[in-house]
Parts: structure tokens; C-alpha cells; sequence
């Protein structure tokens, strides 16, 4: 009777995620937390954050290292899925067979062999990297321990090339997308290859989303990204991103403390082609 009462993930009904075209999606939760690393070296270090309200995070990488921020590129296309078929009405479950070609085609990646092959390293970190935290538990303190995805499976066509992908959700991010907690991205996110770039749009989307004007002191912005250089080093990448205003959809400034008054900010204004216009019809007068 004891193995009657144990849900196998076997069980689960196999999604097959296949329509073409879909629009990417995140949680709420990885676009307001730094859940991804932002560097694109192997980190295997814990990492801890706090924020002001006391909601901490610690992130425990395996020795593949700490899930990235293109890594996520993966949860995002599998959470566009799952949107468009409740959309559509289908019934959905959290594993999901995807083909990796339109996978990889979707996320701006190429189709040779190192990009597949890479497949199953994201896999790996995705897989490897556990999470404690009190977040969404503050009433009782408590900690929760949880991952992104409970099993990844790469299988290969008879040619020995990577057909499609097995990925079984983990029930904390499924929860997030049944639960409606997901925002769209931009397509062009895709095309973004700074982690840095990514993951200011992500927070642009959170907080700015469709309304005119979003403003974060430079500090707390920097506890947000949660990298490990030093905030001389960030602010200089955060100017950086500003001179090249790649982001798609927000158009964002940087001012100085002396600036603003009070501490030096960031300030995001949505409208990204109306804000270059007057800069343009400014800069004529």
C-alpha cells in the first residue's frame, strides 16, 4: 500500500510544450530577488541577501555552480509555454518535453553543437542550485528550502543530436505561473547579452512595468543585482549601461547624489522612444 501513496514524478502527465512563437515570461519572485548569478563565471560560493524588511535569501550553489542569469532563459521559455496553453485552454503539468531547436531559436541562441551541448550544463546548474529563504513566510519567520526544476533530460534524436528537452518544474516556480505571479518580457530580452543589461530590464519590468517613471537609489539597486565586485565597480558597469541605453522599452539615467539631493539614483522612464525624442528635439532647439 506505501508505494500507492507516493506520487511519482513519472506520473505526471507530460506536457508537450510545442507552440511556436510564444511570448517569454518570469516569476515575480526571480525578477525581484537576485535568485541568478550575474557573472558568467562558475560560482560555487553561498551567497546571502537581505533587504531592509528582513526577507533574506541564500543561495547554495552545487560545484557546477550558481544557476545564471542565461540559464534562466530556459524557465522563461518553459513559463511562456505553460501561459499560452492555459491560454489556449489546455490542460498543463510541470514536465514539460520541449524541442530544443525551438528552444534555442526562441532564446537568440545558435544551433551548433556547443549550444546544445550547453543545454545539459544549464540543466545542471538549474538542477544544482538550492535556495533557503523566509520570503512570502515573514509572518512566522520560518525558512523554506526549494530548487528550480526537480529533473532535466536531454535526449538525442537517432543521429545522435539533441532533440528535445524533459525539464520537470519544480511545484514552488509551477505554483508561481498557476497562481497568475508572472510578467511578459520584451522578445528583444533575447537579444541582450550583458547579465548585467538583463537583469536591469528584469527590474524594470517589476517595478517601472507600465507606468511612466520608476526611480532606485544606486546602493539599494546594487543589493537588488546582488553581485559580489564592489559598488565603485558596479556604478561604473551601471554608467556604462546607461551611455549604451540597449535596454529595451525603458529608458534609464543615472544622477549623482549631489544631483538629486539625497543619494545618488537611478531613474527609469518607460517610455523609451517618446524620452529619446525630446532628447533629440532638446539637443535642436
Amino acid at each position: 500500500a506505501m508505494s500507492q501513496l507516493i506520487e511519482k514524478t513519472d506520473q505526471l502527465d507530460l506536457f508537450v510544450a510545442d507552440i511556436i512563437d510564444i511570448a517569454p515570461k518570469s516569476d515575480l519572485h526571480s525578477m525581484e530577488y537576485p535568485i541568478f548569478a550575474i557573472s558568467s563565471k562558475p560560482d560555487t560560493d553561498v551567497f546571502r541577501y537581505e533587504n531592509a524588511a528582513g526577507n533574506w535569501l541564500e543561495i547554495i550553489p552545487s560545484v557546477n555552480g550558481r544557476a545564471t542569469i542565461h540559464d534562466k532563459d530556459l524557465l522563461l521559455y518553459c513559463f511562456g509555454q505553460i501561459a499560452e496553453a492555459l491560454n489556449r485552454g489546455k490542460s498543463v503539468t510541470r514536465r514539460l518535453k520541449i524541442t530544443a531547436y525551438d528552444y534555442l531559436v526562441s532564446t537568440n541562441r545558435n544551433t551548433d553543437g556547443r549550444s546544445y551541448a550547453a543545454i545539459t550544463d544549464t540543466l545542471a546548474r538549474l538542477r544544482g542550485t538550492t535556495f533557503k529563504s523566509n520570503i512570502g513566510n515573514t509572518e512566522n519567520k520560518k525558512g523554506e528550502v526549494f530548487g528550480l526544476i526537480d529533473s532535466g533530460t536531454t535526449v538525442t534524436d537517432k543521429n545522435g543530436r539533441l532533440d528535445y528537452i524533459e525539464v520537470v518544474l519544480s511545484e514552488h516556480l509551477f505554483a508561481s505561473i498557476t497562481n497568475h505571479r508572472i510578467l511578459t518580457y520584451n522578445r528583444d530580452y533575447f537579444k541582450l547579452r550583458s547579465p548585467y543589461d538583463r537583469r536591469m530590464y528584469e527590474l524594470c519590468r517589476k517595478h517601472c512595468g507600465n507606468q511612466t517613471y520608476w526611480e532606485i537609489g544606486l546602493e539599494t539597486l546594487y543589493g537588488k543585482f546582488g553581485v559580489k565586485s564592489e559598488l565603485r565597480e558596479f556604478r561604473r558597469k551601471i554608467k556604462a549601461l546607461v551611455q549604451d541605453q540597449s535596454i529595451p522599452d525603458y529608458f534609464i539615467e543615472y544622477k549623482t547624489a549631489a544631483e538629486t539631493g539625497t543619494v545618488e539614483k537611478i531613474q527609469v522612464f518607460q517610455d523609451k522612444t517618446a524620452f529619446l525624442r525630446d532628447q533629440q528635439s532638446n539637443s535642436t532647439e
